[in-house]
């Protein structure tokens, strides 16, 4: 008799599935897959890649299929530095000395020290020199989120390490200018918020020493003392722009900046960069690519190698203000 192969193939299966002559049945593991549901989850595959080839084909493709890769869902702003503008940046070239002289000898002066040690205080002479420190920061990307992420994981892996990058940096130059604000000028304490009258002695501390006011660097809490000034204390066009954005982008010549890497109730009168500090750059921020194949995963390293200084203490008034009234 003339045996068909799909018969033979039927057989078994039905071996199979009755188990031995002992009994026992054949059990089903879970996660485990027939051969009828890997040939359709194969087919369902490709026909996926088809369509993405396609699609990748033409610029409509392209624009559908951007808009699918949406940003991750954010709680917060990214942060952004700033201690750039209240600074000199100047490039100094591999091999030459960071080395300034002093206009004022008796001028105080603060430096990041070596592998950036705590802060150190210059108080007399005619000439700093500046050690240069490192940052860097590192992320590492499984190369299975490569295909699980909704968004381009490896470009939001860069921007994150900038983000930390800018964060260092500026949480450095922020402890310069908060040790600065110490050495030369007495702070100005008041137990009211952040209005004009104490903007008004702030700006005179520094203003006192020749020096013109640039910018002011402030908690969040400032703001909420200049969105309760009146039109007595501000013209019409100054009461406007407070409605419209908050704060005052410029006041009195001087530019307002915010940041939450201050402490609650503080804020820093600063005088233009040129007479305040120096930020001199070996390298800048650098983005390169430093993968571990052996452990699967796609890795970024972030470096920045630089000096800085606040070199004039005077251009620094401390200002304490109470954030609860």
């Amino acid at each position: 008799m003339e045996v068909k192969h799909n018969d033979v193939i039927a057989a078994l299966s039905a071996l199979i599935e009755k188990g031995s002559a002992k009994g026992k049945r054949y059990v089903r593991h879970e996660g485990q897959t027939t051969y009828e549901e890997r040939k359709a989850a194969t087919r369902t595959q490709m026909q996926r890649e088809a369509g993405l080839s396609q699609a990748m084909s033409s610029p409509a493709g392209l624009a559908k299929i951007a808009s699918n890769m949406a940003n991750p869902v954010r709680f917060r702003l990214d942060y952004k530095g700033i201690f750039r503008k209240f600074s000199l940046v100047e490039q100094i070239p591999d091999g030459v000395p960071i080395i300034y002289d002093k206009d004022i000898p008796q001028a105080p002066a603060v430096k990041v020290g070596e592998f950036g040690a705590p802060p150190i205080v210059e108080m007399e002479g005619q000439r700093v020199e500046l050690t240069p420190f490192e940052i860097s920061v590192k992320a590492n990307v499984p190369y299975s989120e490569l295909g699980n992420r909704r968004f381009r994981i490896l470009d939001r892996a860069k921007d994150r390490i900038i983000e930390g990058m800018e964060l260092r940096e500026d949480l450095t130059g922020f402890g310069l200018i908060d040790s600065a604000s110490t050495l030369a000028n007495v702070p100005t304490v008041t137990t009211s918020l952040f209005d004009v009258d104490t903007m008004a002695m702030a700006f005179a501390q520094v203003e006192k020493n020749r020096l013109p006011v640039g910018s002011v660097l402030m908690s969040s809490f400032a703001t909420m003392g200049i969105r309760r000034l009146t039109f007595q204390s501000l013209d019409q066009v100054g009461m406007q722009e407070v409605r419209e954005t908050g704060y005052l982008g410029s006041f009195w010549g001087a530019d307002f900046y915010v940041t939450d890497q201050i402490p609650q109730g503080t804020a820093y009168i600063l005088t233009v960069p040129k007479y305040l500090a120096w930020l001199a750059i070996r390298k800048d921020v650098d983005v390169i690519p430093a993968d571990d194949p052996s452990n699967l995963r796609l890795g970024f390293v972030g470096y920045w190698h630089a000096a800085m200084t606040v070199f004039n203490a005077l251009g620094v008034q401390k200002l304490s203000f109470n954030p609860t009234v």
